[in-house]
């Protein structure tokens, strides 16, 4: 989410800024006046609140400068600066608002939402915003490490997108046509997984799918922080260590294979915090297509659900599995919006499946319960 303002606007004097891009919006028959280049706001980010509310409405595009000073201080760590404390042993466990970045740090949000990702800001940072919202800073810490007391003085500049109309750092919106790709997916999309190759036992909802490469696919679900799960155990364990050795968190713990088209995930990714990945994370599986849609595009099938316990697998006595939410609509929504907020979206519509399952049980026998609808993600093309 890291972004700066061109070299050629950044050495041009601010009140000549706005005078080139006003001209150039104006030619542009945009009919619209004039621009400030930047809003400046100065407020107070305070130890006591995990979100502070900047009073800011952003807008997918808008360029933020954000610096800050003070300090914060914690039980064991005093005087930290918004930078962040540099990373200890202790912070490789602890659920942090943004993991991989020092306790401490400056750290910002659109939006209250769930999906809302967080970013670090530190003592100077410059943020290209991905989705509009309100704007709120906070202080990187966990329900278990708070500071105790201090603040931070910020100072936000707001570059409006729309005075980056002349760059074309403003993106456009159009409408999207689903209906020729619904007709493709109501025939070929399966409605479940299984656990087997072939004859399995019938397992989680197919219950989104994506429109997009490979490698928008990756570049997306980075962005809105999602990390793709180790494989094997081996390779687990070699992360685990790397991660503690290097004291950052191990959240990619492996997911078990689950099949689709006759074949394994492509791809597991998971959302979660290193001391509660164990038991509780939210996570998703995709399989590319064997077909393609109306207009060629490659299309991703995906099966989401979100742990939240630990329950006996009814496949085989003293076997255990993930408990999982029963509603899974809400981890296909949480899907969709993480992907919004991070503004890899292009268009995104509900598909109605012609025999929807409403009422089921996983392959090990956890509860379902789904509208039966399949999220359908338009992804934005990869940026040249």
């Amino acid at each position: 989410m890291k972004g700066k303002l061109t070299q050629r606007h950044r050495n041009i004097p601010r009140p000549a800024l706005a005078i080139t891009l006003g001209i150039a919006i104006l030619v542009a028959g945009s009919g619209l006046a004039a621009w400030a280049v930047a809003n400046s706001t100065t407020i107070a980010v305070a130890s006591n609140a995990p979100w502070t509310d900047t009073g800011i409405d952003v807008t997918a595009g808008d360029k933020l400068h954000i610096t800050a000073t003070g300090s914060v201080d914690f039980v064991d760590k005093t005087a930290v600066g918004p930078a962040g404390a540099a990373r200890g042993w202790k912070d490789t466990i602890l659920d942090l608002t943004v993991s991989s970045a020092g306790r401490g740090a400056l750290v910002g949000r659109v939006g209250n939402d769930p999906a809302a990702l967080p970013f670090l800001i530190g003592a100077d940072g410059t943020v290209t915003v991905p989705v509009s919202g309100r704007l709120f800073l906070g202080i990187n810490q966990s329900d278990s490490t708070k500071p105790t007391s201090g603040k931070f003085q910020v100072q936000i500049e707001r570059t409006p997108a729309a005075t980056q109309v002349a760059s074309g750092a403003a993106a456009s919106s159009a409408k999207y046509d689903f209906h020729p790709l619904f007709t493709t997916l109501a025939k070929q999309l399966p409605a479940r997984v299984t656990d087997k190759p072939e004859g399995g036992n019938p397992g989680d909802l197919v219950n989104f799918v994506l429109v997009g490469t490979q490698d928008q696919v990756k570049d997306a679900f980075k962005a809105a922080g999602w990390v793709v799960a180790d494989k094997t155990n081996q390779q687990a364990v070699l992360d685990a260590l790397l991660s503690t050795l290097q004291k950052n968190v191990y959240v990619t713990v492996p997911m078990s294979i689950l099949y689709l088209f006759g074949r394994p995930q492509d791809f597991g990714y998971e959302n979660a915090q290193a001391v509660q990945v164990a038991q509780e994370r939210n996570h998703f599986r995709i399989w590319q297509a064997p077909f393609k849609g109306p207009q060629s595009q490659m299309l991703w099938a995906g099966a989401g659900t979100h742990d939240i316990g630990i329950e006996r697998d009814q496949r085989s006595a003293n076997a255990i599995t993930h408990k999982i939410d029963p509603d899974v609509d809400k981890e296909r929504d949480f899907i969709g919006a993480t992907l919004q907020q991070a503004g890899w979206v292009q268009a995104m519509s509900y598909m109605d499946r012609p025999n929807p399952i409403k009422q089921t049980f996983t392959a090990t026998g956890g509860e379902i319960k789904s509208d039966g609808r399949v999220l359908v993600i338009v992804l934005k093309p990869v940026a040249k």
